[in-house]
């Protein structure tokens, strides 16, 4: 569980207007930075989610801050995803959210949209962020998140089994039916216990990666509704039905008794996913003696590959801060030091900023996902409105419907009818 280590005395939710005038009063203190001094420093916490690779990277630069930062102390904690999402929904619901928070896309508009996070425009530094990222900071034309790292998907495939088997190195224009050809030709050659790809269907952002190459999208701009007819969800959770009755994709049986990536466990040929999920996964094929490579995802229109840069995490002040101007100066040193960038490395995913792009070390792994983002760079197109509320909760349930398609225990037809029936609950109930 997410532990609370630090509890303010006194909340009290920031304006944009009041988060300006605490910073003005506070700079008024001194050039120097925020009151606090090494005898008896201000104290903010920042709370994140990863694994423990992650920590000890994150607590390397913290510790960083804290020396050349002697007056204010930072009071980190970290969980898993799920752990940490749920601590943060009640914490949220109990206005006791860390000053600095990790924040995920898909929850921008449930956090922001109910006031709890500190407008940010002109109070964290915003001019060296590369072009596009700062599109997906903001809510109702607002600034009130900066990315840390960026991604967009890609298919991610093992090279080697690729060419062993006399597949084609896909580029941009590669259909989905030309991938469920490549895996059906691959499954029955890599032998027992290996497939050629997954079954993409049950993953509610490759569906919206498919709409959008048709102009479409899975929210409606204003986020309170889908986007998208029952009719072209079936249609959806369908491209993969032959591949699932002919054995060419691992069966559900298998997939949830999975604690690892199918990559991982050499189990898989190819997926579609975060393209900075290839560097961490890489090492570890490497040591089975394979090589992952990524390209373009396949597409139903070779000029629209429904690409844009996604935020893969993004940095939050919390509205209830009291030390707006602390949280801030952390944030731009995590963000923007020289000697912080190398220390984080590409763990977040590639660097948002230029200068993080300048001073980050990059392994061929994490080259090679940078490589991947220039060759698609023409195709990457604007993107999304930050998604609802409920779409945590739309997923999981986009997920568990699919699964019963999986098992035969409803068509496509009838797990359509009944995602509408449940996603439209949960949107109303966050109107």
């Amino acid at each position: 569980m997410i532990r609370h280590p630090h509890r303010l005395r006194r909340r009290s939710l920031l304006t944009g207007a009041s988060a300006a005038a605490v910073l003005a009063a506070a700079a008024a203190c001194g050039d120097d930075g925020p009151a606090g001094t090494a005898d008896d420093p201000i104290e903010i916490s920042f709370e994140w989610w990863g694994d423990e690779t992650r920590a000890d990277l994150t607590n390397q630069v913290i510790d960083l801050f804290q020396q050349k930062n002697e007056g204010i102390k930072v009071k980190a904690n970290f969980a898993d995803f799920p752990t940490y999402w749920e601590g943060m929904a009640g914490r949220m619901a109990s206005r006791d959210l860390p000053d600095v928070f990790q924040m995920d896309y898909s929850r921008l508009r449930q956090f922001g949209g109910a006031g709890m996070l500190l407008p940010l425009e002109g109070v964290v530094k915003t001019d060296d962020f590369r072009e596009g990222f700062l599109d997906t900071a903001k809510l109702d034309g607002q600034l009130i998140a900066v990315p840390a790292a960026g991604n967009t998907l890609g298919l991610i495939y093992r090279s080697d089994w690729f060419e062993q088997h006399g597949i084609a190195t896909p580029a941009p224009g590669y259909t989905w039916e030309q991938y469920g050809a490549d895996i059906a030709t691959l499954t029955p050659a890599l032998g027992e216990g290996k497939w050629g790809g997954g079954d993409w269907a049950g993953q509610y952002h490759f569906m919206e990666l498919w709409l959008r190459q048709q102009g479409g999208s899975f929210y409606t701009e204003d986020g309170k509704a889908l986007n998208f007819t029952k009719e072209q969800l079936a249609e959806w959770w369908a491209t993969t039905a032959d591949l699932y009755a002919a054995g060419n994709v691992p069966p559900v049986e298998t997939t949830i008794e999975w604690t690892e990536d199918g990559l991982v466990q050499d189990a898989l040929a190819s997926e579609i996913g975060w393209d900075n999920f290839m560097p961490g996964f890489s090492p570890t094929v490497a040591e089975n003696g394979g090589t992952l490579a990524l390209a373009a995802p396949p597409s139903l229109d070779p000029g629209n590959l429904g690409l844009y840069l996604k935020p893969s995490m993004q940095l939050v002040i919390s509205g209830t801060t009291e030390q707006p101007e602390a949280a801030a100066k952390f944030i731009d040193f995590f963000l923007g030091d020289p000697e912080a960038i190398a220390i984080l490395g590409t763990n977040r995913g590639i660097p948002a900023t230029n200068t993080g792009l300048e001073n980050v070390e990059l392994d061929e792994y994490a080259q090679a996902v940078l490589d991947y983002e220039a060759s698609v760079s023409e195709y990457l197109t604007t993107p999304p409105p930050a998604p609802p509320a409920a779409t945590g909760a739309i997923e999981v349930k986009f997920g568990e419907i699919y699964q019963q398609v999986q098992y035969a225990a409803m068509t496509t037809t009838e797990a359509a009818d009944l995602f509408f029936t449940e996603a439209e609950t949960l949107l109303a109930s966050e109107q």
